[in-house]
């Protein structure tokens, strides 16, 4: 890549200060148009001390994929599936061998008894939808060839899955199985006769952010096998008149893990409820003689039970107690043989897990100030890596909506002018961000990220703009960037079959589900047997994080993973390039470049301000079992702020943490530190409330002129009751927001 293309700009010797070692030449000062003086901190003085990377405790060698398909004799025909299935799975999908989890739960689904549901476990990337997809049409595809069947009969197998991203997933995939062959070609016309099949199979998507009175229609025509979030299909469970759900055969709870920790539990419960309550409903009706049943229905054949998750904690096994008949656990193993799931296993908890054998993991110990270049030089050397690789892809995890809105926000606005600081061109740059914010607009460019195509992703956004980014991300290497990054939250890390994920980077390092968000995460790479890496951005007083998360991931007593430490000052120079130290100045302009957005207008100093302070709250959320790791009292307000291109920290920070109502050493509650920032963040919230709405003051002014009655004490001006406002009194709103 060349770099100097990009980045080599001069900038005045205003704009840039000298980077000296001494801590006493450590800021440079400037006069700004206000009279006062500006301090511009280095980023390379008084940063922590970084330790040297640890070797690592395995030697890099070749390593055999974990979840590749098996190079063995075995086939999908051998393990018992309809040869249609398996002539359209080689033909039209490209696979011609079952991964290990494959072969497991085929043998087992196909040839056990239907009185027993199956519990499937298996590593991330490992073709684990499949091996509950085609033993649901493998029972279906045969009831084709009988004349009353037809999709009016209903809905005989439903797949829930916990976001609408792994929804629409599921659905493509299944959507595709169904369009196999439904007789061989070389079959004569006798025997095309005596077993002819019907195209009766009929697949549909319920998920939330859809128009319901479309769903109902295609309810009402019958929709065979059905992919839906749990609320979405709850709800129509309860309202819709003419969702026939009686004569279900199959129920699927993918991702298992996830669907509790979103809290769920209760919706699957009352979705178990509202199925058994249908079923009863069309037995009794039956026998009551009420209505006309044509044909034969097998009513004694009950219900299958499919629960799928990674890991197996205590509020998965407790749903598996509740969920499955005589559960079967299906895992992949060294030896999965039929015979070694001839006996029930119940689930039982445990936390050692690990991904893809093949993964290449890494980490960074990254000082808080050098966050943003960092990043940006280490995507910089995975794009030049990925060259000759058209529609690479690389995601980059974030911990909260508003640091992912920020970031793909100032990518896309920022350049490597070399202008004055101040001179800022308001116009261009509204121009510039109206057009990134577009509700339509999916992807955003960089200058500093050539050839490259940059999506974001949250839950936040609005569902066909969710979806518009997993098509445009997935379908990369059909659009005119050969690369593509995707910011994101752990939204997109569960269950996402994303193509040719080069690189995983967490730049924010998992604050809910610690070692399992971990797993999920770096398993979007490395998937069905390729490669891949994992890079993580540690800050110097989370290093031992990285002994703690290799212990979680431990695969047996006799071998453990290790994690690859790079020193900060190799990404830097492979990212920005240069002869000795001139990375540092090359880096020093990007985060110039990134200053100067935040500062050009109000409205880009509130993004930064406000994906500031959702870091903060994110980061106090991380469990009491990870405090002695992750405290907010561990980081430095203003080197943190860097990372989010300010050059100060906020004075709402800075003026609840002098009066210790943000830190509090006496306490490690996960409670009482919540509470704590929701104070601190009572001054931000009225202050962007103030940002982004041009009467709200008024509306202020006139709640307080209502009430009567005013006080002033202690610097703070507030109404005596309850208010929708607050106000710091002692604050310059508009320095608040602008400066």
């Amino acid at each position: 890549m060349d770099h100097d293309l990009v980045l080599n700009v001069q900038p005045s010797p205003a704009a840039i200060p000298k980077l000296k070692r001494k801590a006493t030449a450590t800021d440079g000062q400037r006069p700004s148009k206000k009279g006062r003086t500006e301090i511009i901190s280095s980023l390379f003085s008084s940063n922590p001390a970084v330790p040297t990377p640890a070797a690592p405790k395995q030697k890099p060698g070749r390593t055999l994929p974990s979840n590749a398909p098996l190079k063995d004799d075995s086939s999908f025909t051998g393990l018992g599936l309809n040869p249609l299935l398996s002539a359209h799975l080689i033909s039209k999908m490209g696979i011609e061998k079952p991964t290990s989890i494959q072969r497991a739960a085929l043998s087992a689904t196909l040839s056990d008894s239907p009185e027993r549901d199956f519990f499937i476990q298996s590593q991330t990337g490992s073709g684990k939808t499949l091996s509950f997809l085609l033993p649901i049409i493998q029972d279906l595809l045969p009831l084709g060839s009988l004349s009353y069947i037809d999709r009016s009969i209903g809905t005989l197998a439903i797949i829930i899955a916990p976001t609408r991203e792994l929804a629409k997933q599921i659905s493509d995939v299944l959507e595709h199985l169904l369009q196999l062959r439904l007789r061989a070609p070389d079959e004569s016309a006798e025997e095309n006769n005596a077993s002819r099949l019907t195209r009766w199979l009929v697949s549909g998507l319920l998920i939330g952010g859809g128009t319901r009175t479309h769903e109902k229609a295609r309810l009402r025509k019958g929709l065979p096998i059905l992919v839906a979030t749990p609320g979405r299909l709850l709800d129509h469970l309860q309202n819709t008149s003419s969702f026939n759900v009686a004569k279900c055969r199959w129920l699927v709870l993918d991702e298992a893990d996830r669907l509790m920790e979103l809290g769920f539990e209760e919706t699957i419960t009352g979705i178990l409820k509202c199925l058994d309550g249908h079923r009863n409903l069309a037995l009794q009706a039956v026998k009551d003689g009420i209505g006309r049943e044509v044909g034969g229905w097998d009513w004694e054949r009950r219900r299958r039970t499919i629960l799928c998750s990674a890991t197996m904690r205590e509020d998965v096994q407790k749903l598996a107690n509740t969920t499955l008949t005589q559960p079967m656990m299906i895992k992949a193993t060294d030896r999965d043989l039929p015979k070694s799931h001839s006996e029930s296993a119940q689930p039982k908890s445990s936390e050692n897990f690990s991904p893809p054998s093949q993964l290449s993991q890494k980490y960074v110990i990254t000082p808080l100030k050098l966050r943003l270049v960092v990043l940006i030089s280490l995507l910089r050397n995975i794009i030049s890596q990925c060259r000759d690789q058209p529609g690479s892809t690389a995601i980059v995890f974030l911990s909260c909506t508003d640091a992912v809105d920020f970031l793909w926000a100032m990518l896309a606005g920022s350049t490597m002018d070399s202008g004055n600081d101040d001179d800022d061109d308001e116009e261009e740059g509204k121009k510039s961000d109206d057009d990134s914010q577009k509700p339509d607009h999916i992807s955003v460019v960089s200058p500093l990220l050539p050839n490259s195509s940059i999506f974001r992703l949250h839950g936040s956004l609005a569902t066909p703009t969710r979806l518009a980014t997993i098509r445009g991300f997935s379908g990369s290497s059909k659009s005119a960037s050969p690369f593509s990054v995707l910011l994101c939250t752990s939204v997109a890390s569960r269950g996402l079959d994303l193509p040719l994920v080069k690189s995983v980077i967490q730049y924010d390092l998992p604050t809910e589900g610690g070692a399992t968000e971990y797993v999920h995460r770096v398993g979007r790479t490395a998937r069905a047997g390729n490669g891949g890496e994992a890079w993580s951005l540690v800050s110097p007083s989370e290093v031992t994080w990285v002994q703690w998360i290799e212990g979680k991931m431990q695969r047996d007593s006799k071998q453990t993973i290790s994690l690859i430490g790079v020193a900060p000052e190799t990404v830097l120079k492979s990212g920005f390039g240069g002869k000795g130290s001139e990375y540092e100045e090359r880096a020093t302009q990007v985060q110039l470049a990134f200053e100067r957005w935040v500062l050009r207008n109000k409205e880009n100093a509130a993004l930064a301000h406000k994906a500031y302070m959702s870091h903060m709250r994110a980061y106090a959320t991380h469990p009491s079992d990870e405090k002695h790791i992750f405290h907010i009292r561990h980081l430095h307000l203003g080197h943190l702020a860097k990372a989010f291109a300010l050059r100060e920290t906020p004075k709402a920070v800075t003026s609840r943490a002098s009066s210790g109502k943000i830190q509090n050493s006496k306490s490690n509650s996960v409670g009482r530190i919540r509470q704590k920032n929701d104070r601190a963040a009572n001054v931000k919230d009225d202050k962007w409330e103030i940002s982004h709405s041009g009467d709200a003051e008024r509306r202020m002014k006139e709640i307080v002129r209502a009430q009567g009655k005013q006080s002033k004490k202690g610097g703070v001006m507030m109404s005596s009751g309850v208010s929708e406002f607050q106000i710091a009194g002692g604050y310059d709103l508009e320095k608040m927001v602008g400066a």
